[in-house]
């Protein structure tokens, strides 16, 4: 790019990363993007032009292999290399996810860098306002991108992404880590037919089964805001707290109505269907139910919220659930694993921390003691207290050497 001071800045369009998820313990790029690489950053843009990852070239950042990601949402998360052996056994993944809101992560300590975002961004608009006026060959690119990528804009367009999905996800399931959280929530069900007293993400409204047109206008409305970046999509998130309770056949209308997102997707692979479960709502599905879901043209990841296996601690979190249905819905998860390994997966939820009843931690660690690989993987949710970090750091430890089937803390992400 020419121009005083702008020799090193470049821009390269219509790039393709990689097609397939992995787990890499180097930066991965997923998909088509745009980029632009300055003396001291790189920017990555969606193919719509707004900004989705950004890095410090060496020199820049203490750890020049960190990076920024950009959620449609508006959402910003800072992954950090840092000790990638024990992030990748304590999460599943090889860096360490920090967010700039409250969160439960044992391992996430550190406080977002909130100041190097801005100092990123700052750069981008100085880079890009001076390229305008000299860049002829990328002028239209970077013109869009002036236009999309000031703070203003970017702020709205997380405000039309909340508006158009039906409002924001106060977490995501454990499971859209396997499409690096690249999910388009399509909401299902709203409120919780629950409503413990721990649970931090929860709904005051009641629970209620959206219609159907309702999702198909949500569909719409995605599809025409996200435009060329639905090319960069890993599954759809059928949003809610507990969306298996909607019913199986429900489940299915919502997922086929849901299957026009992806349509233009450039990444190889089934996509996801990701989604939440309670005990209960599990076990009212039927072997047939369970073979619908499994036909559906999706890999059907449901996250089921067990909490725990001791009665009395059920009633310490004010989960309305007997440690028979925990007990008889784990089988079954574990179960389905075994008949429809491929096509359907399902994790368990386990709280996790040192002021819960004595009985919760010596059910748990009985119960892992007999898993296997072929079981369903358990996510652990620490309680919201640093002074219980260590103890649950322990803890994590502690049952990954006795268990046979994976064990991982669960972060809670927004979207």
């Amino acid at each position: 790019m020419g121009g005083k001071g702008q020799e090193e800045v470049r821009v390269h369009l219509n790039r393709v990363g990689s097609l397939g998820y992995l787990k890499a313990s180097w930066p991965v790029r997923y998909g088509a993007f745009h980029e632009i690489t300055t003396p001291n950053y790189q920017f990555q843009f969606s193919p719509e032009g707004v900004i989705r990852f950004i890095q410090g070239r060496p020199g820049t950042w203490h750890h020049h292999a960190d990076w920024f990601k950009r959620a449609p949402s508006g959402e910003w998360i800072y992954y950090s290399s840092g000790g990638y052996n024990g992030a990748a056994s304590a999460l599943g993944e090889h860096y360490i996810p920090i967010f700039p809101y409250a969160s439960n992560g044992v391992l996430g300590e550190t406080v977002f860098p909130q100041k190097k975002l801005d100092v990123a961004l700052k750069s981008l608009f100085d880079v890009v306002e001076n390229a305008v006026s000299i860049e002829r060959e990328n002028g239209t690119f970077l013109r869009r991108v002036a236009r999309k990528n000031t703070f203003g804009s970017l702020k709205r367009l997380g405000e039309l992404f909340h508006e158009k999905v039906g409002g924001f996800q106060s977490v995501l399931p454990p499971d859209c880590r396997h499409v690096d959280y690249d999910v388009v929530p399509i909401p299902l069900v709203e409120g919780c037919l629950y409503h413990c007293r721990f649970c931090s993400v929860k709904s005051a409204k009641p629970f209620r089964v959206r219609p159907l047109d309702e999702v198909e206008q949500n569909v719409f409305w995605v599809k025409e805001f996200l435009g060329k970046d639905l090319k960069n999509i890993g599954g759809v998130f059928l949003g809610g707290h507990d969306a298996l309770a909607a019913g199986p056949e429900r489940v299915v209308q919502a997922a086929k109505r849901c299957g026009s997102l992806l349509e233009a997707r450039c990444m190889k692979g089934v996509p996801g269907l990701f989604l939440f479960s309670s005990p209960d709502a599990l076990l009212k599905l039927s072997w047939d139910a369970w073979q619908a879901l499994s036909e559906l043209p999706f890999f059907v990841q449901i996250n089921m919220g067990a909490e725990s296996l001791d009665s009395k601690t059920l009633a310490w979190l004010g989960r309305p659930t007997s440690a028979e249905t925990v007990f008889a819905a784990i089988s079954r998860a574990d179960e389905v694993m075994r008949r429809y390994a491929g096509d359907l997966s399902i994790s368990i939820n386990m709280v996790l921390g040192r002021s819960l009843p004595p009985r919760h931690r010596s059910s748990l660690h009985r119960f892992v003691e007999g898993r296997s690989p072929l079981n369903a993987p358990l996510y652990l949710s620490p309680l919201k207290d640093r002074a219980e970090r260590k103890f649950c750091r322990d803890e994590l430890v502690a049952l990954k050497r006795k268990s046979g089937a994976p064990v991982y803390l669960y972060l809670l992400q927004q979207l």
